[in-house]
């Protein structure tokens, strides 16, 4: 898209020599032999204004890239947001549909987050959380797509995986996790745990009702007692 705003800019920067010749041949001038009495101008004309268009374009092709970026990205810790996460979702589940490829969805949240904020305040919570996010993304690999879909809730997909693969990588990340100090500032670092679901995608199932089986997998791994990874 950058590159395309750039291209429309130096085409548009075009109609600048096109324009002259035409002023020119409305006074009578012949253009032909204008352009080779006076070269310098129209490659100025041509080569000058293209760039000036081409640099302009350039410049709005980067602005709508950085606003497009920004309207899928959770503006606290940088993961894709819930919008982005069900757009991703609806794709990876009609891709999965059409390849006959397995496709699951992981579901957590942090155990007694509240505690964390009341503790250590929303500062420190959102650290809690920027570090989470980081602690859990070394764990996945580059084709899992992980997003936050709610205050202290997470969702990742994870493409071409079973169920059981899935619940493996759950694992990982709850291992991942639970053994990791999270820093809440002033050299203040606390333990935290996550409760996570996981659910594998059946033939003609909606993305809602996927969602809802992992949703209701994470709540199921909380009663149970937390810190734990129920698959279903």
């Amino acid at each position: 898209m950058v590159f395309t705003r750039a291209l429309q800019g130096g085409v548009m920067g075009c109609g600048a020599p096109l324009g002259w010749m035409l002023i020119q041949f409305f006074r009578g001038v012949n253009v032909a032999s204008d352009i080779g009495a006076h070269p310098v101008l129209y490659l100025y004309l041509l080569f000058g204004t293209a760039s000036v268009f081409a640099g302009f374009g350039l410049y709005v092709g980067q602005q709508e890239a950085q606003l497009r970026e920004r309207s899928r990205r959770d503006p606290l810790t940088r993961l894709c947001n819930l919008r982005h996460f069900r757009e991703q979702l609806d794709i990876q589940i009609a891709q999965s549909s059409r390849d006959k490829t397995p496709l699951s969805l992981i579901f957590f949240d942090l155990d007694h987050f509240k505690k964390v904020n009341d503790a250590y305040g929303h500062a420190g919570g959102d650290t809690v959380l920027k570090e989470l996010c980081k602690t859990v993304s070394k764990v996945l690999r580059r084709n899992e797509l992980f997003a936050r879909v709610g205050g202290e809730e997470f969702a990742i997909i994870v493409p071409h995986d079973t169920l059981e693969n899935a619940a493996q990588v759950a694992e990982r990340i709850r291992g991942a996790v639970e053994g990791h100090d999270m820093s809440v500032g002033a050299n203040r670092q606390v333990r935290v745990t996550l409760s996570l679901g996981v659910a594998e995608h059946v033939k003609d199932e909606s993305a809602n009702q996927l969602v809802e089986r992992a949703d209701k997998a994470m709540y199921e791994a909380k009663r149970g007692g937390r810190n734990r990874v129920v698959a279903r």
